[in-house]
């Protein structure tokens, strides 16, 4: 008896997954592209900086 209760499940859990994953590939993915701007922006720093000639 046990091992009948424990067969079920098991068959059960079986079942249970493959219909996930049947349900799961057969859905349309619909992944969504985001585009990402990128940009360079020039920063000019002033230095406090001494310059010394020679």
């Amino acid at each position: 008896m046990r091992h009948n209760i424990l067969g079920g499940l098991v068959i059960f859990m079986v079942v249970v997954t493959c219909l996930i994953m049947i349900d799961d590939i057969s859905k349309p993915k619909r992944e969504e592209i985001k585009h990402i701007n990128a940009g360079v922006v020039k920063v000019e720093q002033q230095s406090n900086l001494a310059v010394i000639d020679n």
